[in-house]
């Protein structure tokens, strides 16, 4: 008896826990008049194929800044690839041309170039 009233008080718990759960919130690439709509898809698939790009952060740009910048392209269908901390603040990825673009409106990117191979003469 006891065990089926404990149950019982665990699924009820679990219950209450999902409904006061608060809504995500949307993604930092979202235009303005995006923000307003309730409705998100958890894992938006893009048709575009992802190159692959240096994203370079101002030196004033917070961590959180390029963390939200990281989580969206991830979201959008991209992959991060190394993490530069040293002599700037950024990261390589594997971006889609569609965030690359909005990407670009970002206050707290100084550029964007796609990747290519460096070489010394």
């Amino acid at each position: 008896m006891k065990f089926i009233t404990i149950a019982a008080l665990l699924v009820s718990a679990v219950a209450v826990s999902a409904a006061v759960l608060p809504v995500q919130p949307k993604h930092s690439l979202a235009l303005p008049e995006d923000q307003n709509q309730n409705v998100e898809s958890p894992n938006p698939v893009l048709a575009a194929p992802a190159k692959s790009y240096v994203v370079v952060f101002k030196e004033s740009a917070a961590s959180q800044a390029i963390l939200n910048v990281e989580r969206d392209i991830v979201a959008f269908g991209g992959k991060i690839g190394w993490r530069y901390t040293t002599l700037i603040k950024g990261f390589s990825a594997w971006i889609p041309a569609q965030v690359v673009i909005a990407l670009s409106n970002n206050p707290a990117i100084d550029y964007i170039e796609e990747d290519s191979e460096v070489t010394t003469l």
